[in-house]
């Protein structure tokens, strides 16, 4: 990372209000290795809607301000909130690109012994994890991953727009939060409200109809995708999705999603203790999710003790045999790099309830032409494995199941034809004897 690591702003909300997401967020900082700390003299970056509109220059002089403080102690600004991040970017770009406005700063500056030079970078949260840390460094130290769990990612505003002072990722359709959250296991699932406000802004003037009134349609959406919980990162939007949620919930509104900031997320999937990470604070009951997580974990552990994971990720890595295997030839809807790409991601329960996996025919092709000497079909006679182990076949292998449990044969011989034949009987099986042997098993 350059320079001399980073100098946090928590901003006005989090140490006020939020105090877990502090909580949360450091632990996740130390547990990453990330160089950080807490610098005297920040004040609020200043909210742009209330204090700009106000008076544009206060509010320069104020975002100037705190990047003079951190430029002063030679670190970057790690910014946790979304506000502030949008402020200070907005800010320290106009600074950079307006030089009369820029020694007017520094002339008022100068004042209190501060000057503004834009030697030390503006760097959001998600950016710093995504862009100096990695989703494939994340996903390395992943020991608990959110396998199996459709997680929903709100941006929220200020993290990408405007986009003429914020350049971290396309302001309308980004990739980099969800980057991160599938590097956790889970998958982060596309939906039409995505890129929409929360509404807090409406409650800070005093119309909380109208704030609701977005919050809700994003929740609903998110409810009708089976959602298992929202991610995001900005004070006022979890406010809004957890804390207003939770009233709506109290006037006897059907609605219900687990919201959490992503160093929860990271944190847990790292192992880290829920309590720890402040989790007891949030207002919006999180058991279902747990529950749900817990069973998706156990689904894969399972799935761990039967096959190697890391040979089937190489295996889909590969793919070279998908194109020599003969159902995938003929039938379109069977695509086995696919498919092993759902199991990595952890839906093993929709892969083991899926009729697809029976599509392998087993006829060892890809094993044959296989470096690893793996092959496709090992995956897919694990899953049909488990999937039998629950009763999830298709009934014609039940049956089949059933008969050879049943009799030791998967057919009698047919007598009749035989004789016709002129064959004679055949000695008698031992059926009886093997089904003494399975006993028990």
């Amino acid at each position: 990372m350059k320079g001399a690591g980073y100098a946090v702003f928590w901003g006005c909300q989090i140490p006020a209000r939020l105090p877990f997401m502090e909580k949360s967020t450091r632990l996740v900082l130390d547990a990453l290795g990330i160089d950080y700390v807490d610098l005297e003299g920040f004040t609020c970056c200043p909210e742009k809607s209330l204090v700009k509109n106000y008076s544009e220059m206060r509010w320069l002089l104020t975002a100037a301000r705190n990047l003079a403080v951190a430029e002063r102690a030679g670190r970057d600004l790690l910014v946790v909130c979304n506000g502030c991040y949008g402020t200070l970017r907005a800010a320290a770009n106009r600074l950079t690109t307006e030089k009369e406005l820029r020694d007017l700063v520094n002339e008022k500056l100068a004042t209190i012994g501060l000057t503004y030079t834009g030697r030390q970078r503006v760097r959001h949260l998600i950016e710093v994890f995504h862009d100096e840390v990695g989703p494939a460094a994340i996903k390395s130290r992943v020991t608990k991953p959110l396998t199996g769990m459709r997680i929903a990612v709100h941006y929220g505003c200020h993290m990408l727009r405007p986009s003429s002072a914020i350049h971290f990722d396309d302001p309308l359709k980004p990739s980099k939060f969800d980057a991160l959250v599938t590097a956790l296991g889970a998958e982060s699932i596309d939906y039409h409200t995505k890129m929409m406000c929360c509404g807090g802004a409406l409650s800070h003037v005093g119309d909380e109809a109208d704030a609701m009134a977005l919050t809700r349609k994003k929740l609903l959406e998110l409810m009708k995708r089976q959602a298992d919980a929202m991610v995001l990162v900005c004070p006022a939007c979890f406010m809004q999705y957890d804390q207003k949620q939770y009233l709506a919930q109290r006037k006897g509104e059907k609605i219900h999603l687990p919201v959490f900031t992503f160093p929860e997320l990271l944190g847990l999937a790292l192992g880290i203790d829920p309590a720890e990470l402040g989790l007891d604070y949030h207002r919006v009951d999180t058991t279902d999710f747990f529950r749900t997580w817990e069973k998706h974990l156990a689904d894969y552990e399972l799935v761990k003790r039967h096959i190697d994971l890391n040979a089937v990720r190489r295996c889909y890595e590969c793919g070279a045999c998908v194109s020599d295997c003969p159902v995938a030839e003929i039938k379109e809807r069977f695509d086995p790099n696919r498919l092993i790409g759902m199991l990595l991601d952890g839906r093993v329960n929709e892969l083991l309830n899926s009729k697809e996996i029976w599509y392998c025919v087993e006829c060892h092709t890809c094993y044959e032409m296989c470096p690893q000497k793996f092959g496709m079909e090992k995956v897919f006679a694990t899953l049909k494995h488990l999937a039998m182990e629950r009763g999830l076949m298709p009934p014609s292998i039940k049956g089949g199941v059933d008969m050879f449990l049943r009799t030791g044969r998967l057919g009698a011989p047919d007598d009749r034809t035989r004789k016709k034949l002129g064959l004679g009987q055949l000695p008698p099986d031992g059926g009886e004897e093997l089904k003494r042997l399975l006993e028990g098993l």
